[in-house]
Order: C-alpha cells, then structure tokens, then sequence
C-alpha cells in the first residue's frame, strides 16, 4: 500500500504450481489471471524455459486480492513459456500467444518445440455469471478528475466501474500494467464517472473501461482516453 507511513510488501497464498516465464494479466473486477510458464528446474539452464516433460505449466490460475488466494482453472493446450505473451481484450477475454526464440549458449536454430506461432484466448469465470452490461455511449478523452457521462440502459445494475490501461507485454513483464477502481453515481441511463485526480495513480494515456453488473461480469470495454491539462 503506497499511501501506507511505510510501505512494504506482503506476501500472499502460494500459487498450486511453482512457476517461472509466466504472465500475469489484471482483469476488469480486480482479480488477477496467470498463464503458462515452467515449473522446471533442469535443463542446461539451471531451469531457465525448461520444457522437459511434464515442467510447462498450462492449468490457469486467478488470484483473488480480497482473500489472497488462487483457483486453478482450465488449462491451455499448448506451451507457454519463454517470450510467450498475455494481454487483456477489449471483450474481456485475454489473448494467451507465442513462446520461443529462446536461442541458449549459441544455438542459432531454434527448437521447434519451443516455437509457438499461434495463440489460443481464455475466457475467464466471469462471463458465465449473467448477462453484460452494455455501453451505449462514452467519450473518447478525459481530463483528471472530471466527471463524464457513460450510457448504459440499466444504471441499477452496475456494480462496478474499472478501467485498465492498454497492455504492453514483452518478456512476461507488462510495463502499461494498471487498474484504477472509478467512483461513480448511478443516474438515468447512464452512470456519471469521475477520473482519478492525479497522474501519480493513473498515467496519461488509453484505458479500457468496463462497467461490471452486480454478478461481477464485465462489459465490452470502450477505449478512453485521460490527457493532461494544458497550461
């Protein structure tokens, strides 16, 4: 906690599978998605990308900051180690792709094995839990700390307002990664948002912003973005 006299951090549950070249996606209602990755420690890097078998990991896991714990959750059919890529969809669903080029001690060709010239997309809990709020109308830009109007045809059902910041992903590190919680108003088709007030908690920059019903499922995000006044 940043706004702590001291910050530090804090441990939280272990996940079911020690893993290492994996990604981490924040998802519109706060949890967090792992994919992929290996739980190795042979091969002739000490356990860098070790991809004997059995040592990739494909069970998904989804960390849940209010309890601390994960849920293990359907598992990728292939690989996802070493320069394999996750990012969050503007529908909710995240894109799990690549892995490879890994080129250790020299070796100029590249295992095929560990060559994953495809991609496969994860649709999290959320969306079996009821239908999606829908946005009907947004802006393209905002300002800090102003307050701007989202149209969606049943306000009453929104829970949650959220948005994340465009992903950037290389190397199993998203240098964009950040979710803002918005406080809103609910008012007659439409809820009334207002941004973060400062640029220390929220970048300039796009963001996808979701509303997220009751049950906790979240709508297609619109793209919005926050800029700077000018002096």
């Amino acid at each position: 906690d940043l706004g702590a006299n001291q910050p530090t951090w804090q441990k939280t549950s272990a996940m079911a599978f020690p893993r290492r070249q994996h990604n981490a996606v924040p998802l519109p209602d706060g949890t967090v998605l792992v994919l992929g990755g290996t739980r190795g420690g042979g091969g002739p890097n000490n356990g860098f990308n070790d991809l004997a078998p059995g040592q990739p990991v494909h069970v998904a896991e989804l960390w849940n900051p209010d309890t601390g714990k994960w849920t293990t959750l359907a598992a990728e059919s292939v690989d996802r180690c070493y320069h394999a890529t996750a990012v969050l969809l503007p529908d909710a669903r995240v894109l799990s792709a690549g892995g490879g080029e890994y080129r250790p001690d020299g070796v100029v060709t590249n295992d095929p094995e560990d060559s994953h010239r495809d991609a496969q997309v994860f649709s999290p809990p959320y969306l079996f839990r009821g239908p999606r709020p829908v946005i009907t109308s947004a802006p393209a830009s905002v300002t800090y700390a102003a307050t701007f109007d989202v149209g969606t045809a049943q306000p009453d059902d929104v829970r949650a307002v959220n948005w994340i910041r465009l992903p950037s992903v290389t190397h199993s590190f998203d240098e964009n990664q950040r979710i803002n919680f918005l406080s809103f108003q609910r008012a007659p088709q439409k809820v009334q948002v207002t941004a973060p007030a400062s640029v220390n908690i929220c970048p300039p920059g796009h963001y996808m912003l979701f509303l997220l019903s009751q049950a906790g499922t979240p709508s297609v995000a619109r793209i919005i973005q926050i800029q700077a006044g000018r002096c």
